[in-house]
C-alpha cells in the first residue's frame, strides 16, 4: 500500500492525480480539513457525517449524474461509525460499490484510526483507493511551522520564545492555527512577540477543550458527550457543570435581552469585555432555543440534586445530563 502524506499534498495538490475513491486517515484533523478543503475547491460536493448518513444516500448521490454530467463527489466523514451501522451483507453491497465508481465520481473518506487494519472494509478500501495518511507533525516539524507563519505575519520571535510558545501548543495543528491567531492579532502593532504576550494571550489546552465542547453542546452535536467524557478525566464534574450553569445563565439573559437592547449593552450588563467571549454568547445564542435553555437549567438542577442530596455517581449523572441534552430529553 502506496500512501501519500497530507501536508505534502498540501503544497503539491493535483485533483487530476486521484482516483475515485480516496481514504484520508489519521489523528490530525486540521490536514485531513484542509485537503477535503482542496476538493471542495475543485469540484462542487456533498457532505456527510458516518453517524448520519445511510448507504442509500451515498448510492444516490453517486448513481445519478446524467450523460453530460461533471459527476458528483461525495465526502463521507467517518467511515468508522458508518460501516459500524451496516449489516455484513450491506458492508459487501457497499464495498462491492466501491469497486465500481468510476471518475468523474469521486467518493472521499476519512478515517480517525491511528493505522489501517488489514480487515474489512480497510482489506478491500486499501486495494482501490488512494490512501491519504493525516499524521501529527514531528515536535522539530511542528516547530518548524509555527515559526514559519509567525514569519510570514511580518513578526520575530526568539528561539527561546518560540520553543515556550509550542510547549503550550500541544502539537496540535488545529489547536495552534487559532491561538497563533490571536496572538498575531494581539500583537499587531509589535514587531516581535514576547512570552509576556504568549502568557496574556494563548489559553490554556484544557479550556480550550472546554469551549470547543461549549460549541458541540450548544449545537447538540453527538461528539460533545465524549469529549465531556475526556474532560471529566482532568475536572471535577461539579466544576464542568458550574461553567455550564454560567453559560446557560448567560445565553437566557442574552436571547431575553436581544430584541430589547444593543449588544454592547446586553455584554455591559454580563460584565463580558472580551472580544472572543462576546463572539461566543453571539454565535451560541443562534444554536439553541430559549425552551432549550429552561429546560437545561432545570434538568442540571435535578442532576445536582441527585448528586449532592442522594449521593448518586457524580460523573454518570453529570454525563447523563449531558447526553439527556444532546438528545434533546433535557
Amino acid at each position: 500500500m502506496e500512501e501519500k502524506l497530507a501536508q505534502k499534498l498540501i503544497k503539491e495538490f493535483d485533483i487530476n492525480s486521484f482516483k475515485p475513491v480516496v481514504l484520508l486517515y489519521g489523528q490530525e484533523e486540521y490536514l485531513k480539513r484542509l485537503i477535503i478543503d482542496k476538493f471542495k475547491e475543485k469540484e462542487d460536493s456533498y457532505l456527510f457525517w458516518g453517524d448520519e448518513v445511510d448507504d442509500y444516500q451515498i448510492y444516490d448521490k453517486l448513481s445519478s449524474s446524467g450523460l453530460f454530467s461533471t459527476g458528483n463527489t461525495v465526502i463521507l466523514i467517518d467511515i468508522d461509525v458508518f460501516f459500524s451501522k451496516l449489516s455484513k451483507e450491506k458492508q459487501n453491497n457497499f464495498l462491492h460499490f466501491l469497486k465500481n465508481i468510476k471518475l468523474p465520481n469521486r467518493l472521499i473518506l476519512t478515517s480517525n484510526k491511528e493505522k489501517l487494519t488489514e480487515k474489512e472494509p480497510y482489506k478491500t478500501i486499501i486495494t482501490i483507493a488512494d490512501i491519504i495518511s493525516s499524521k501529527p507533525l514531528t515536535p522539530s516539524a511542528f516547530e518548524s511551522s509555527i515559526k514559519n507563519k509567525i514569519t510570514r505575519e511580518g513578526k520575530k520571535i526568539d528561539d527561546e520564545t518560540l520553543k515556550y510558545l509550542v510547549s503550550k501548543l500541544d502539537n496540535d495543528l488545529y489547536y495552534a492555527k487559532h491561538e497563533i491567531e490571536k496572538l498575531i492579532l494581539y500583537c499587531a502593532d509589535k514587531e516581535e512577540i514576547t512570552k509576556e504576550d504568549i502568557d496574556k494571550i494563548i489559553v490554556p489546552k484544557f479550556q480550550e477543550n472546554v469551549f470547543v465542547f461549549l460549541d458541540k453542546f450548544f449545537a447538540k452535536d453527538k461528539q460533545a458527550v465524549l469529549m465531556y467524557k475526556n474532560l471529566l478525566q482532568t475536572s471535577h464534574p461539579f466544576e464542568l457543570q458550574s461553567l455550564i450553569l454560567n453559560y446557560l445563565n448567560k445565553l437566557l439573559i442574552y436571547k431575553t435581552l436581544q430584541n430589547i437592547k444593543p449588544p454592547e449593552e446586553i455584554f455591559k450588563q454580563l460584565n463580558i469585555t472580551h472580544p472572543f467571549q462576546k463572539s461566543s454568547i453571539q454565535k451560541l445564542s443562534k444554536n439553541v432555543s430559549t425552551q432549550d435553555l429552561i429546560n437545561a437549567v432545570k434538568s442540571l438542577y435535578k442532576t445536582e440534586i441527585s448528586q449532592k442530596v442522594f449521593y448518586e455517581d457524580p460523573e454518570k449523572q453529570s454525563i447523563l445530563f449531558v447526553s439527556k441534552f444532546i438528545l434533546g430529553k433535557g
